[in-house]
């Protein structure tokens, strides 16, 4: 779904926990073959941080967030406020014109509504 027609194109997914990374690496291997798989790229790292690896000038279509925690990890690591902020004026910097962002808040920890009324 991110590819067109040439093959080209990207998803670039960044948690600050290893285990998402881990989780999202097996269960690509499990449903999608080595040529889409090669489609993602995974970073340990802030999502504040974003403009730091995706390339100056990329075409980016959309800009996913899912805030909250890591269901089955650790339930103190939680998505913080400032850092989300940052995050939403890099996205908002790397989104081309028409693009999207997507934001998903989990409210089931205290964490979750500050963030939603920040």
């Amino acid at each position: 779904m991110v590819a067109d027609q040439s093959g080209r194109g990207c998803v670039y997914g960044m948690d600050i926990q290893n285990s998402a990374l881990e989780n999202t690496l097996s269960l690509l291997e499990k449903s999608v073959d080595r040529n889409e798989r090669k489609l993602v790229k995974l970073f340990s790292l802030c999502h504040s941080r974003m403009e730091d690896v995706i390339p100056k000038d990329t075409p980016i279509r959309l800009v996913a967030f899912n805030l909250g925690y890591l269901p089955g990890g650790d339930k103190t690591i939680i998505t913080m406020p400032g850092t989300t902020l940052m995050a939403l004026h890099a996205a908002s910097r790397l989104l081309m014109s028409g693009g999207l962002i997507s934001i998903m808040v989990y409210v089931g920890h205290p964490g979750g509504r500050y963030i939603l009324l920040c």
